[in-house]
């Protein structure tokens, strides 16, 4: 089976998704398929858009409650440091990333830890409780999920004592998750 993958111009592949990549002349008739794709390729003509947040912007203002019906918004976590992940029921590669997660709560204790969903707590505390996601859960939190645009969950946005976005990335590759530590570190000293 071969599959196309169509990327938008400026859009890049995770390294872990090149690595699992098979090299064209270890392919059985690889010329005539690579022929064929490209007489057949689509002419792309968007560009890759991203996702809602930048990184050195300030963080979009926000206010949702969580699980327990407390409030959560900028104004609360001023002077705070801050991670929030974007998440939604029906992806696999966020449950999979949420014990993981919340190894990051236990580590950096002087850190606010969110995850958002356009789910209510009857779909929320299920899910977390199977997968052991200990963050503070902010439920039916459309606006912030909607940052993740066309990109797909999960999104994890890291977010300094002034409220400046230092680290935002969809995907929950180990590479993604390194570098999201790395920055909640440098932040925390």
């Amino acid at each position: 089976m071969v599959i196309a993958v169509y990327l938008p111009d400026g859009f890049v592949l995770e390294d872990s998704m090149k690595a699992r990549a098979i090299p064209a002349e270890n392919v059985k008739y690889s010329d005539k398929l690579l022929r064929d794709y490209n007489g057949l390729k689509p002419q792309t003509v968007g560009v890759y858009e991203g996702i809602g947040v930048k990184v050195g912007e300030p963080f979009v203002n926000f206010e949702y409650s969580d699980i327990e019906n407390n409030i959560w918004n900028n104004e609360k976590l001023k002077d705070k440091i801050y991670v929030i992940n974007l998440w939604q029921s029906e992806c696999g590669p966020c449950k999979r990333e949420m014990p993981i997660l919340s190894q990051w709560k236990e580590r950096f204790q002087n850190v606010v830890f969110l995850s958002a969903s356009r789910h209510n707590k009857e779909v929320i505390l299920p899910i977390v409780t199977q997968h052991n996601f200990t963050w503070t859960h902010l439920q039916e939190a459309s606006d912030l999920v909607a940052l993740v645009r066309h990109e797909g969950f999960p999104l994890t946005i890291v977010v300094d004592k002034e409220g400046i976005v230092r680290f935002a990335k969809v995907g929950a590759s180990e590479e993604n998750q390194a570098e999201a530590v790395a920055v909640i570190e440098e932040l925390s000293r």
